[in-house]
């Protein structure tokens, strides 16, 4: 089968080279630190050379994962050149913001996604739509390679599962996802630390910031499309970080009727970046690649350049277009 051979292919480069670079894309969410971090600590067991950047910072709620300040985020890295590149739940290269400078043109480049949009881009693509998180395909990796899987990676792992389900919530968990998360369990994962942690906790600027990003709640279209917006300005006045804002889209989602969720948040200047969640029968990366965007089919998103107000009334107008057709 082919994923079979997709596996052996990586497994051969995890086995003979020695210096790996892992990314993915800017701003990384759940699914993508923790994926990164279990195969970081999997290729150092081995006694390799390894080093994690991203583009972007580390949300507040995933910072129990990396204890160890592993993510680096700053393009000025200290990294010997690396011989294999992985590159984690990210559709498109050009989403890797500056670590695409740091990948030499030698470097064998693994891309590892479960996106519907991915472009293939990696001298070997394993890329599954039917999982549910790229954790799960790691954990797959990882288990056909013989590797251990230590409480920390089991913990890593977990997390990378919940994120991208919403602790099973999702329309895109599937009982292979479950048996898995059963089987992180076996060897460590602590279900409800890792819940609280990333569900349950938030610092004093992240709930700051939910109020203020609640209260600029928009509901239109006879209730089917509701919007949040989370700009610099309210940033500032929570004491917060723009990182702390990951997660804030579902929020729009959980109004009684809507089908449509968008979260506007403004990155810098004249940069936005649009979050999608939908539901009953809406799709998301459909409406998204309208805007050159991609994601799932019940969470997308893509990023615009101009001023937010502009951007939010083009955004808004387009979907109570798509959502009044479907």
């Amino acid at each position: 089968m082919k994923i079979k051979t997709e596996i052996k292919n990586i497994l051969d480069l995890m086995r003979w080279k020695k210096r790996f670079l892992i990314t993915s894309h800017k701003d990384p969410d759940g699914d993508s630190i923790g994926s990164q971090l279990a195969l970081y600590y999997a290729l150092k067991q081995k006694g390799k050379q390894v080093h994690v950047v991203n583009q972007g910072g580390l949300p507040e709620k995933y910072g129990f994962l990396d204890n160890e300040n592993v993510v680096v985020f700053s393009a000025q890295a200290p990294l010997q050149k690396p011989e294999a590149v992985f590159i984690l739940e990210c559709p498109a290269l050009e989403r890797i913001g500056f670590v695409s400078d740091l990948i030499p043109k030698s470097s064998k480049v693994i891309n590892i996604d479960h996106h519907l949009d991915n472009q293939e881009y990696g001298d070997i693509n394993w890329v599954d739509a039917k999982s549910c998180a790229v954790g799960e395909l790691v954990y797959n990796l990882l288990d056909s390679g013989g590797y251990e899987i230590t409480p920390t990676i089991a913990r890593d792992l977990y997390a990378a599962i919940i994120c991208d389900t919403g602790n099973f919530r999702f329309a895109s968990t599937t009982a292979r996802g479950m048996k898995i998360a059963a089987k992180l369990v076996e060897k460590g994962a602590k279900p409800k630390l890792i819940f609280d942690q990333i569900f349950s906790k938030a610092s004093p600027a992240t709930l700051r910031l939910l109020g203020l990003t609640l209260e600029s709640l928009n509901v239109m279209s006879n209730g089917k499309i509701s919007y949040l917006t989370v700009s610099r300005d309210i940033v500032s006045r929570a004491k917060a970080r723009i990182e702390d804002s990951e997660g804030f889209v579902d929020y729009a989602l959980a109004v009684a009727g809507v089908r449509m969720g968008i979260l506007f948040k403004e990155m810098g200047e004249e940069e936005v970046k649009v979050s999608i969640r939908s539901q009953n029968g809406i799709n998301a990366v459909a409406f998204a690649r309208s805007f050159d965007g991609g994601g799932h089919v019940n969470a997308a998103g893509f990023t615009l350049h101009g001023k937010l107000k502009e951007i939010i009334r083009e955004v808004v107008g387009k979907a109570e277009e798509y959502v009044n057709s479907n």
